[in-house]
């Protein structure tokens, strides 16, 4: 082979580098995801068994064959552990590992009589063929997936199933050169490896990217101890809904004595007491309703359309919930109750005022005794239906601040 075809030769493995290199960046600028590291062995692994192969480096055949044969392998087994770490999932290891062993044991097998030269690379697309297919199994739920996930599972399973015929070919061919001599075979390897390749490396990283966008954008609305929403989140989600009903209702709750949990149990027991009682919130609100977490041991319910008695019940039942949690799993003897603050208020009442508001309530609960929801006084119909505010004497009235303690 000369210089030049040696060189055309070279251009195959470099793009399958050029191609690991891009999805390292990919992965370096995308949160690092562990799915593109397995692409990134499987181009690298798939580029060095070219260049040995090309380069007939080692010299001696079965060496070189032996060699590749396992950098082929493992590049296949790579990218197919990389297709189901898309969705956090494992080729299973029995079935894996009994392919490549039959792949590499034919590969070998087919060095001792050239004649039968096509079951070496016969045996390598099987292999490559089945891989695919065990990890397309594992996420064939992307198939009813999103646009972009039905799209990359179409793609890799057509590029998966057009092996298919190459594996008959070459299973029925009494020989084949080893190395590269530019024949029809190495063409056609070269352009579907092109399409191939290019064509899933832009289809993971489009997937990756949307994906990581749409991870931060979650974790920024989201609370990391708890997983509920975060104020932001609440503020936004308060304020679609106010375009939608004429009034809202809020809740504000806090944990009791929740100072003292820390001080006695530690702070890790405290964390587990505030995901406990996230838990038992986000089982006990409707659907259309948002709960968060806004700081400290204090949450926040926001219940569009809701009345002060509807949203008075709701906090009702939070309030049952929470005292009926039986929290010695998480320490021995430990209970917990929740204070709460409940108001309800016309669409356009600023968010600022109703929160000021419940938080007033809030405390008047917490000074008389705890484990209690602080409403207003039940207003007149037409002052409830203005959805105005209470006056500032309703704070402080005796009348005007009512407590029900479960």
């Amino acid at each position: 082979m000369s210089h030049t075809d040696t060189l055309l030769a070279l251009s195959h493995p470099f793009v399958a580098l050029l191609i690991a290199a891009l999805l390292g960046g990919a992965w370096r600028f995308m949160g690092r995801p562990a799915h593109l590291l397995y692409f990134i062995g499987a181009f690298a692994g798939y580029a060095t068994g070219l260049i040995l192969q090309i380069t007939l480096w080692p010299a001696d055949l079965t060496v070189n064959i032996a060699v590749t044969g396992v950098l082929y392998g493992a590049a296949a087994f790579l990218f197919a552990s990389g297709i189901a770490q898309l969705e956090h999932r494992h080729l299973p290891p029995w079935p894996s590992a009994l392919i490549l062993a039959a792949m590499l044991a034919v590969r070998l097998w087919s060095t001792h009589d050239p004649a039968w030269s096509g079951l070496r690379i016969g045996a390598l697309y099987t292999a490559v063929t089945l891989l695919f297919l065990l990890a397309l199994w594992r996420i064939r739920h992307l198939a009813r997936g999103k646009t972009l996930e039905r799209l990359l599972f179409g793609f890799l399973l057509l590029g998966t199933v057009s092996l298919l015929p190459r594996v008959l070919l070459t299973l029925h061919a009494k020989s084949l050169h080893y190395g590269y001599d530019g024949d029809m075979y190495w063409v056609l390897t070269q352009l579907s490896f092109y399409l191939f390749s290019v064509g899933a490396a832009v289809l993971l990283v489009l997937l990756t990217a949307f994906r990581t966008i749409a991870h931060f954008s979650l974790v920024s609305e989201r609370d990391p101890l708890t997983g509920l929403r975060n104020r932001n989140s609440l503020l936004g989600f308060l304020e679609k809904s106010q375009a939608k009903t004429e009034r809202y209702g809020l809740i504000i709750l806090d944990a009791d004595h929740f100072k003292q949990i820390n001080d006695r149990y530690g702070h890790p027991v405290g964390d587990a007491v505030l995901r406990a009682m996230a838990d038992i919130l986000a089982r006990h609100v409707r659907k259309m309703d948002a709960v968060g977490r806004i700081g400290g041991e204090e949450f926040m319910l926001v219940l569009p359309g809701a009345t002060r008695e509807e949203a008075e019940q709701a906090a009702a039942r939070l309030q049952a919930a929470v005292a009926e949690q039986d929290f010695s799993s998480i320490a021995p003897g430990l209970r917990c109750t929740a204070s709460f603050g409940v108001g309800s208020f016309g669409r356009d009442v600023p968010f600022e005022a109703a929160y000021a508001h419940v938080d007033r309530l809030l405390a008047l609960a917490k000074r008389q005794g705890r484990n209690r929801i602080g409403i207003d006084a039940p207003a007149p119909v037409d002052a409830e239906d203005s959805g105005e505010l209470p006056p500032l004497t309703a704070f402080t009235g005796k009348d005007s601040f009512s407590t029900m303690n479960r």
